[in-house]
């Protein structure tokens, strides 16, 4: 029997890609899962809309009960120089893959915190990671999700004591629709599914005293 069986799980992004798989997987593990998307899913909404993220979680809430798990995986890649990245683009990168993971750890955290359990799984990415070489245009999207690498740290260590995890995975290059895009078409080094895997091992007992660590899912 999975320690995932019959807990309530939220993937945002979950649509296609990393989420997608993500959600099957812990379905498959018995996991009481709502899909949040914009194009499809249980729930349909922009994570960065506040009022989308209080829909998601009281629909949720109603149909199986407080979130026990929470997957921020919905991001975005906007590939431009930095000069040709204006305020309104630059804004947008930081509202979905930053404000977006803000919005939906605030809104699942209390019920967390009143039991005394839970598991927060962040999706950044090996652009967010200080060391390695960064691809030339994707400045908005490095700093986006360093910002998401940072508050995972901070926020476990704010909620250390009160039995809730924290923890981040920073994948590399990953087969999904948005790096193909953004990629113009370049190979993979690994599957959504493999990335899936280490979301799963995050938001199950099994990594129970790993809090604030960031997973780096890439071959140097």
């Amino acid at each position: 029997m999975s320690d995932l069986a019959g807990k309530v799980a939220i993937v945002t992004g979950a649509s296609s890609g990393i989420g997608k798989k993500t959600a099957e997987l812990l379905t498959a593990q018995g996991a009481r899962v709502v899909a949040f998307a914009r194009s499809a899913g249980d729930v349909r909404g922009d994570v960065a809309d506040p009022e989308a993220i209080e829909r998601l979680f009281a629909e949720t809430e109603a149909r199986y009960g407080p979130c026990e798990i929470l997957v921020n995986n919905a991001g975005m890649i906007d590939v431009a120089p930095l000069v040709e990245t204006d305020l309104a683009r630059w804004r947008r990168m930081f509202a979905v893959n930053v404000e977006g993971v803000y919005l939906a750890c605030r809104r699942a955290l209390p019920s967390m915190l009143e039991r005394g359990a839970g598991a927060i799984v962040n999706v950044a990415s090996i652009s967010g990671v200080v060391g390695p070489e960064k691809f030339p245009g994707w400045v908005s999207y490095c700093a986006a999700k360093g910002a998401v690498i940072s508050l995972t740290e901070a926020l476990a260590v704010e909620i250390k004591d009160r039995g809730v995890r924290v923890n981040a995975v920073s994948p590399g290059s990953v087969d999904t629709p948005m790096w193909a895009e953004a990629s113009g078409g370049a190979p993979a080094a690994m599957t959504a599914e493999e990335i899936a895997e280490t979301i799963l091992f995050l938001a199950s007992d099994r990594s129970r005293p790993m809090n604030g660590q960031n997973l780096n899912v890439y071959s140097s």
